[in-house]
């Protein structure tokens, strides 16, 4: 039987690499890394997003390539009252929230916005924030 650790990385397939850049690091405070030369990936903790560009996507690849598909939740430090206040002063427009969800260890609170592909991103914290 195989007993997985953790999630290493994911593939987002994206329309325009330096959009979604600009979005995950200047609205979610990743960071942009360059690898292997030109391959672009967003670090946060100790996972990262690595970035395929759609129609130029590196092999292997997903077997349905389409931006904008993906449901991602990622479990925020900054309170999400303050992350929402934060968001909203980017103009970025609050697809959902703050609503009352379940996370992978229990129940959480989350906020729903939309990244440059549409993809749509959740912001929680545990309910003890």
């Amino acid at each position: 039987m195989i007993k997985i650790n953790r999630l290493d990385h994911l593939v987002l397939t994206v329309k325009n690499i330096d959009k979604t850049v600009e979005f995950y690091t200047n609205v979610l405070g990743m960071e942009k890394e360059i690898f292997k030369g030109t391959r672009v990936a967003l670090k946060f903790g100790n996972q990262k997003i690595n970035l395929h560009l759609l129609g130029s996507e590196f092999e292997p690849k997903a077997f349905n390539v389409k931006a904008g598909s993906a449901d991602l939740c990622f479990i925020i430090e900054t309170p999400l009252r303050e992350a929402k206040n934060h968001i909203e002063s980017l103009g970025i427009e609050i697809e959902e929230g703050i609503v009352s969800r379940t996370g992978a260890n229990g129940e959480i609170k989350s906020i729903y916005v939309r990244d440059p592909d549409k993809n749509l991103i959740e912001l929680s914290n545990y309910k003890s924030k």
